[in-house]
Parts: C-alpha cells; structure tokens; sequence
C-alpha cells in the first residue's frame, strides 16, 4: 500500500476540465458566496469537537481522483462519491482523536526508517525519493511523510485497540500447528471485498433489508460490473473508496468467514454472498500467488571487550592482541579470557553472547571482521570507543524465518486474524460513540 502511495504521488494531476468543473457543482452548494463572487469555506461536517471544512473536502476528492486513476479505476463524481470520501474523512479524524487520547506517537527516527524502507524498496535513495515527489507535487515529501506518519499511527492504534486485546488459547495455538502440518500454507490471495453492514442486535427486517442489497450488488457483478467498480459505489468496508481492496493476504490472515470460499475461487472470480455477525459479504480473488522460503544465513557471534581509552587513535590493533586471536580455536579458550583479564570488570562482558545475527542486522564493523572468517575462530580485534573488541565466530547456519519459532508465530498469526475479524466492528463502535454532526448529507437528503 505505502509503494502505491510513491505512484499515486507522482502520478500527474488530473487535469480535466469535466473533473474540475463537476466538483465545483458537487461542493459549491457548501460554501457561501461573498459580496465579490468568490467562495467562502465552510463546515461540511463536525465530528466531537473538530470540523472538516469544505476546502478539505475538495481537495480530498480530488486525492481520491487521482488515487483510482493511478489504479486504473475509472468512476464518476457523484454525491455518493463525495459522501464517502467525507465519510473516510470522519473515520480518520475519530481515529485521530483516540491516537491523542491514547497518546500514541511515532517518532522522527521510526517514521525515517519507514521512509528509508520504502524508498529502498523502490530502488531510490532518500533523497531521489524525496526530490521525485516534489517535484510531482508542491511539498509532495511533506504531503507522503505526513500520510506515511498517519498510516503508523493507525497501525499502533489497531494494536493498542484490538490486537492487543485479542487472546488466544494454548489449545488454539496446538490446535492450529497440528492443522497447517496437514494443509499447504504457501499461497497469498490479494483479494478486494465488498460489505453491506448489519448493526448490532439487528432486527429481522433489517437483516431482510440488507440481504437484499447484498442480493442487488451481487446481481450487478454477476453482469459483469467491475467489482472496484461497485466496491466503490455500494460496499460500506473502510476499503471502500480503494475499490475494496485488501491486499494480499495469507491463508493464516483471511478472516475464518470467508476463508473457505477464497480457497475455491479461481484469480478473477468472485463469491457468492457470505453471510457474518456483521453483515454480508462478497469477496472477490484479484490473483493469487506462492509464498517464498524466507532463507537466511546467520552467525552466532560472542564479544570481548578489553577496555582501552585510546583504542580509536591507533591505526592498527596490538600485535599481542592480534596474536591473542589468532590462536583461539574454541569456544572454550575464548571464554578464557575472562579469566585471563580478570581486571576488567564483570559486567562489561556479562553479555557477550550475541545470539544468532545475520550481515544485515550486526554492525558494519562486525561484518567486516567475519567476513571469510572460519567457524571456531576469533576474528582481528576492532577498535571501538570503549576499547578493542574480540569477536568469536561460534557456528553459521542457514535458516527459514518462515518455519522459526512456530508456536510464536502461531499465536501472532491467530490473534491478526480475530482483529482482522472485528476491527470493522471496532470503527464501526467508534464512529457510533462520536458526536457527528454530517452537514453535507443532511444537504444532500434535503435536496432529494
């Protein structure tokens, strides 16, 4: 999602007339004409105790535009359209407002990370990725690093809101081991997903009322209406406005509702209606892929420290230091050398077992120690601030991430997917508690 992001940034503004002029029709009506014939900006929406103004709106809707035209997703502007654009507006403010309570932050170091993360991922460097989006867009950088911002917070507010309040049971941890034993677990569904909601302790007409809705959309499909298409128009998910799109998803991450029906649909194909707690669903199978081994190689590395307070000037190490190493061929003998300097306090060596690291995760200096260093071996001391530092290679091995520690992974997996399962219900609740005052749909029902 963060790489489309970079796409739809640098995508050219929609520049058509048609486009400029329907909005103007469609938003107008919101604002107040001055003494002079120019607009005024005007509330469209209060939600607790902030507004949404008819200026941001606007330009929300031509950001979701721009967004579907980079999908290849082609649709008119038309009231529902502006509706649910302020609608997406109104949930991410509600959301915004519970980050503050919550007083949940991302920091300038995480949200650089992130950056860096997406840029390599597109083959630039910070700085290529941050001169590219602005030059697509006055203050693009700005605009991306704020929107890059905001979808952390929402993730750590999902943590904090639902994930972290997911339990899960020893027996559906064993349980769950024992079944992906017997099943292939290698394939990932991107999948798009379309929700007529049902409120809570529905009555059997609404129930009624929705299914036929559900019945309406699913006949438009069957038509051979575009799904994003209708997602766009009718689903009532907070995927709505990305043409109900989820990503992709393993079999372990497809909500246990409708995970039977993913399996049985071919790339293109879509779903009957599936029936939820909390509505009815249509999902539809975009593509469908296998999953790589994630193969790494890692060292599991031991440090000596022998202090020094000058290590960093010298240009070489001690050549009694580096005979020192030469001659350690085993674990045992390296430990040694906690006796052999037992003038250095304990506690600066109290943890020199380093665990397994591979390249990526160890300092650059410790890379270039052990590189061709033979297992068994103690590589050239390193100067470092605090003195010389004897690394010990201990063992390599190559290992599958993707099998490692199974129980944790089944408990992590097992939890995204119930918060998968009620984080709709979780927006939904929130929106329900807010004082929300939507001047726009009342001026669009008024009109009717």
């Amino acid at each position: 999602m963060m790489s489309n992001m970079i796409n739809n940034l640098i995508t050219k503004k929609t520049t058509a007339l048609t486009l400029i002029t329907g909005l103007i029709l469609l938003l107008s009506c919101s604002a107040t004409a001055s003494n002079n014939g120019k607009l005024l900006d005007k509330i469209v929406a209060v939600v607790n105790d902030e507004i949404i103004l008819h200026s941001e709106l606007k330009h929300k809707v031509i950001k979701a535009q721009q967004e579907l035209q980079a999908r290849q997703v082609n649709t008119n502007i038309g009231q529902g359209f502006v509706l649910k654009v302020l609608d997406n507006m109104i949930m991410e403010k509600l959301q915004l407002q519970k980050i503050q309570q919550r007083g949940i932050k991302i920091s300038d170091a995480e949200l650089l990370e992130q950056i860096g993360e997406i840029a390599r991922k597109n083959k630039l460097t910070t700085l290529q990725l941050r001169d590219q989006l602005n030059l697509a867009e006055t203050n693009g950088f700005k605009t991306f690093s704020n929107n890059i911002r905001n979808q952390m917070l929402f993730q750590k507010l999902q943590q904090v809101e639902v994930l972290s309040k997911t339990q899960v049971t020893e027996g559906e941890i064993t349980n769950y081991i024992q079944r992906q034993s017997l099943v292939n677990n290698r394939t990932e569904y991107h999948l798009a997903h379309i929700i007529v909601n049902l409120p809570e302790s529905a009555t059997p007409k609404q129930r009624d009322t929705a299914k036929k809705n559900a019945e309406k959309i699913l006949s438009k499909l069957n038509m051979g209406e575009d799904f994003s298409q209708v997602a766009i128009r009718y689903s009532e998910g907070s995927k709505a406005l990305l043409g109900g799109d989820l990503g992709w998803l393993g079999n372990d991450e497809i909500p246990t509702f409708f995970a039977q029906n993913v399996q049985s649909l071919e790339a293109g194909q879509h779903s009957k209606i599936i029936k939820s707690s909390i509505g009815f669903h249509i999902i539809q199978v975009i593509a469908k892929r296998e999953k790589d081994s994630n193969i790494v190689k890692q060292f599991h590395l031991y440090r000596f420290l022998l202090l020094s307070d000058n290590a960093l000037a010298k240009p070489h190490p001690p050549a009694t230091l580096v005979e020192l190493a030469e001659n350690i061929d085993s674990l045992k003998e390296f430990q040694a050398l906690n006796k052999q300097f037992s003038d250095i306090p304990a506690e600066v060596n109290a943890n020199g077992d380093l665990g397994w690291l591979t390249i990526q995760e160890m300092p650059l200096n410790y890379a270039e120690a052990i590189y061709d260093l033979q297992v068994k071996k103690a590589a050239k001391p390193i100067a470092s601030a605090q003195g010389w530092e004897i690394l010990y290679l201990n063992a390599i091995r190559e290992k599958d991430l993707n099998l490692a520690n199974k129980r944790q992974q089944a408990m992590d997996t097992l939890r995204r997917k119930k918060a998968n399962e009620t984080y709709e219900i979780w927006l939904r609740r929130l929106k329900e508690d807010a004082l929300i005052d939507n001047r726009l749909a009342e001026q669009y029902a008024n009109e009717k």
